[in-house]
């Protein structure tokens, strides 16, 4: 009975696989911050690579690592050029990475939370 059912098993896995997205976990340091203010930042891998991604609708939180005195009130306002961040997203028909969530692993910055008024729109 198992033998006959694990075929049809695995096909109705494989079919809900094919209607969402590609997800992915990537991690890298944020290579510009001036597109944040349009919801999209650059995520540079040690090894070079850079993927774009959206981040508009992410959930943008610190890890465990992060200091909770560094700690800005809105952590979108710490995804500026040099932060390491790691990245939950899916990519989409057109090859453009969407962010569920991103973690801030590390500061650039080695100082409190600032202000940080004029560094990045809060998104």
């Amino acid at each position: 009975m198992v033998l006959r059912t694990l075929p049809a098993l695995s096909l109705v896995v494989l079919s809900l696989s094919a209607f969402g997205g590609t997800p992915g976990i990537f991690q890298g340091k944020v290579y510009q911050d001036q597109k944040a203010n349009s919801g999209w930042i650059y995520v540079q891998s040690r090894n070079g690579m850079l993927r774009k991604v959206e981040i508009s609708r992410a959930r943008v939180v610190y890890a465990s690592s992060v200091a909770v005195a560094d700690r800005a009130t809105n952590p979108a306002l710490d995804l500026v050029q040099g932060t390491e961040v790691r990245i939950t997203a899916e990519q989409d028909g057109a090859g453009e990475w969407r962010a569920s969530r991103v973690e801030i692993i590390k500061l650039e910055r080695n100082s409190g939370p600032a202000t940080r008024a004029g560094s990045v729109k809060a998104l």
